[in-house]
């Protein structure tokens, strides 16, 4: 129940009950069991999810050393945390620190998992946001094609992981001003998101939030206005008021009200 609820993007209500199995685990299985690491990886993800960075952090750094000390720094499942750590170091906003710790992951799982793994496709794909984070979007959305090309083959078109490339790719067409474009191809992934993962799924609700941000992009405000007040309302229910999704939409809603209200509506 508690892995679905995190697949579902439910992550408030997953957490508990990964607690819960995660205590019993340490008390049956002892710390550095293998199973105890995996539910601590998972808890520090969905912790990480809620946007409480620094403590997802601490929590992903222990289960590192337990797997590294347990399964060698190679293992799958020790490269899984290696890049789980890699997120939150940029989510902090230490880019450069976060590249190198990609960069590492990357050259080990091509070496151990080969280039045509989708765990080595989301190393490339963790490593594109980072060139997005740098603000070179050309260079981004070349990253991000190469990894759509090896999730269309390898998973499908329909796969969360696949749907999620796809909307990086229009996010960096949208971001080099061709916003129809882009547009059109975030309106496709938003019919497939709500098919695949649900209208409330957090990835869902991304879509919306890059609708919204085109149709500003393209002097659509009050369209646009509507868009992210119907998103507020939704994200504040389905994620929480504080959770950094919830505050960079009532930020947009905000900046896009004030700029409308200097143009004169």
């Amino acid at each position: 129940l508690a892995r679905m609820l995190g697949l579902q993007g439910r992550y408030a209500d997953a957490e508990p009950l990964f607690r819960q199995v995660l205590a019993t685990r340490r008390r049956t299985l002892g710390e550095d069991h293998p199973d105890t690491l995996a539910t601590g990886h998972r808890l520090a993800w969905l912790i990480g999810r809620q946007g409480r960075y620094a403590e997802a952090m601490e929590m992903v750094s222990q289960v590192l050393g337990g797997r590294r000390q347990i399964l060698g720094d190679d293992h799958p499942d020790t490269l899984a945390a290696r890049e789980t750590l890699a997120w939150l170091t940029a989510e902090r906003g230490r880019l450069g620190e976060a590249d190198e710790l990609c960069r590492d992951v990357l050259a080990a799982r091509l070496r151990v998992l080969g280039p045509a793994h989708p765990d080595t496709l989301t190393t490339q794909a963790s490593l594109a946001w980072l060139t997005e984070l740098r603000g070179r979007y050309a260079e981004a959305e070349r990253q991000y094609g190469e990894v759509l090309d090896g999730r269309l083959d390898i998973l499908g078109p329909g796969h969360p992981d696949t749907l999620t490339t796809r909307q990086d790719v229009a996010r960096m067409i949208g971001r080099q001003d061709r916003a129809a474009e882009a547009e059109q191809m975030t309106r496709d992934v938003f019919a497939d998101r709500r098919r695949v993962l649900g209208d409330d799924h957090p990835d869902t609700l991304a879509s919306r939030a890059l609708l919204a941000w085109l149709a500003a992009r393209q002097g659509r405000h009050a369209e646009a206005e509507e868009l992210y007040r119907q998103l507020l309302a939704d994200r504040t229910r389905v994620l929480g008021a504080s959770h950094p999704d919830t505050e960079t939409t009532r930020n947009e809603l905000a900046q896009l009200a004030s700029r409308r209200l200097a143009a004169g509506g």
